[in-house]
């Protein structure tokens, strides 16, 4: 499955990239949990030129994944993501996205978007994420406007 997802994001760069933001990855992406795999919904979009980091990562929690939640794994997720990917933690905004889909509902539109940030100390390790809550409009932001 990882594999598959490298070649994706790969094939994306031999796209010509538009100005601004673009959406790089849209798909299922699943990492090895204690007892059950994890699975999330994962969209990777280049940023805004003015924004500090190149890329943000959209991790949404799925009703149907039966392995370790999102925000537990975060830290762990996020080194697999970016080996997967060849991308950097401190190099991306990652926000966790949580919705109807999470709860199985239809209609509701109640969301919650956290984005979280990383460094990498010294020795290469990842730092605990910093965290913040923000609005969709902010990862429309984030993401150029091609979040929707």
């Amino acid at each position: 499955m990882h594999r598959l997802n490298a070649l994706f994001f790969f094939l994306c760069f031999l796209i010509p990239p538009d100005a601004g933001a673009q959406e790089l990855v849209d798909s299922l992406f699943q990492w090895r949990g204690y007892i059950h795999p994890g699975q999330a919904r994962i969209r990777i979009y280049r940023t805004a030129e003015d924004e500090k980091r190149p890329h943000t990562i959209v991790l949404e929690e799925l009703a149907q994944n039966r392995g370790p939640l999102v925000h537990e794994d975060l830290p762990y997720l996020v080194e697999e993501i970016c080996r997967a990917f060849g991308l950097e933690a401190a190099g991306a905004y990652w926000v966790l996205h949580w919705g109807a889909f999470t709860f199985g509902e239809i209609d509701s539109k109640k969301e919650l978007f956290l984005r979280a940030t990383f460094n990498r100390s010294s020795p290469g390790r990842l730092g605990a994420p910093q965290w913040r809550m923000i609005k969709r409009e902010e990862v429309e932001e984030l993401t150029d406007r091609q979040f929707h």
